[in-house]
């Protein structure tokens, strides 16, 4: 596999070849890692029906991880990078045992983490098999699209709590619940959350176009992700599907049909301009007005993110091992008036632990420096979370967790100078 300078779209789309001497996979197993990755973007409250698991994807490690400890080869590559892995395991060991000010609920993400990681491991290694993810893609867009429904029929007023696809209110702040009507969640809490999720998928579908060359599969991602849009009325998480749109299909169409493209968008631009007016329905146009034309609070959210990202890296560095929930958010509001440091890595440092953050990070280097022996699946997956991670608090959300999972369970697993088809050994 060859990188385009920038490291942003691979030089040219083509089939993998399937890795030798890889695990080898059954039509089972093909549709086991479909689920999840399914699962991940259409990920059902389990919790509504009396589960002691929050959402869907929580649960599916106990069943994976015992299904694939079958596979010889799987144990036999975890048991070659045991001290690594070993390592991971028990920083987040120590952050259960020893995070501070801990109150009810508080250690659910760090297991989650730990669960999603060991996980994450088992998948690292199937995923070097085209085949396997492949599968793990195609799972992840056709979750995307049934989550996109369920924005949709939430949209048009259908009441879905009590089947596990909404987020219950009852208890919340009337402030809190006129915000989530306000920025629509679906099957997330609110726009906010939503629009990174969605975001997200397009690691997916940029996956399958470099397999497949068909500019059509991401376009059709991108088109839900607008979709969305007037809903969630979140921004952030169209820039990086945006700048990647752009880039295939720049190797993708002809220069006519791009110039086209962009003097139709100019048209459009000058046309509300001069009139307030733009062909669009009205609720997309609402929604580009408030979030792109009429925000007069840009300035001080940026001072806002900045000031809150400050403390709560000053935060973690006192906490090193992790700060339960509530002492967290009681302490950045008297440090930055807010309760979120508005950056997921950070909060991951206050969840989770320092070491683990760091971890992360070094994997996240390690992975855009050396796409060719990550794979590209996995290389897709942290171009396109990284950005929604500086904007968020999304190292509470199941599909950021596990994405946080894959990164250090990649690092874990692929040694260092070993090509992403290759077994560590």
């Amino acid at each position: 596999m060859r990188i385009a300078q920038g490291g942003i779209v691979p030089a040219e789309p083509q089939r993998a070849v399937p890795a030798s001497g890889g695990v080898s996979l059954s039509r089972l197993d093909r549709l086991v890692i479909l689920g999840v990755g399914f699962a991940l973007q259409f990920n059902v409250m389990t919790s509504t029906f009396g589960l002691p698991f929050l959402r869907l994807s929580d649960a599916l490690p106990f069943l994976t991880i015992p299904y694939f400890l079958l596979r010889p080869r799987i144990l036999s590559t975890l048991l070659a990078r045991a001290l690594p892995i070993g390592v991971v395991v028990l920083l987040l060991v120590a952050s259960l045992v020893a995070k501070a000010d801990v109150q009810q609920g508080d250690l659910y993400l760090t297991l989650v983490l730990l669960l999603y990681f060991v996980q994450a491991t088992q998948l690292v290694i199937l995923l070097r098999e085209p085949a396997a993810a492949d599968s793990f893609a195609v799972g992840t867009l056709l979750g995307f699209a049934g989550s996109l429904l369920v924005l949709v029929a939430a949209s048009a007023g259908i009441e879905l709590t009590a089947v596990g696809l909404a987020v219950p209110t009852d208890g919340l702040e009337p402030e809190f619940v006129l915000f989530m009507k306000d920025k629509l969640g679906g099957l997330w809490t609110a726009g906010n959350e939503t629009g990174h999720v969605f975001a997200l998928a397009g690691a997916a579908a940029a996956y399958l176009w470099y397999r497949t060359g068909r500019s059509a599969i991401y376009v059709a991602y991108f088109a839900g992700l607008l979709v969305s849009f007037p809903l969630t009325n979140n921004r952030a998480g169209l820039i990086l599907p945006a700048i990647v749109l752009g880039l295939i299909l720049r190797k993708s169409v002809s220069v006519y049909a791009v110039l086209s493209g962009a003097a139709v968008v100019c048209g459009l631009v000058m046309l509300f301009s001069a009139t307030g007016y733009a062909p669009v329905p009205e609720q997309l146009q609402s929604a580009i007005e408030k979030r792109f034309v009429a925000d007069s609070h840009a300035d001080s959210n940026i001072l806002e993110r900045l000031d809150s990202t400050a403390a709560g890296l000053q935060l973690a560095a006192t906490h090193p091992l992790g700060l339960g929930n509530v002492a967290k958010e009681n302490q950045l509001l008297m440090m930055a008036g807010v309760g979120t440091p508005h950056n997921a890595v950070v909060t991951l440092a206050l969840q989770s632990g320092v070491l683990v953050a760091l971890a992360f990070l070094v994997g996240t280097v390690r992975i855009v420096l050396s796409p060719q022996r990550f794979g590209p699946l996995v290389f897709y997956t942290v171009l396109f979370m990284v950005p929604s991670l500086m904007f968020e608090e999304l190292s509470i959300n199941p599909v950021f967790l596990f994405g946080f999972a894959l990164v250090l369970a990649a690092a874990a697993v692929t040694r260092a100078g070993s090509p992403a088809a290759a077994e560590a050994s």
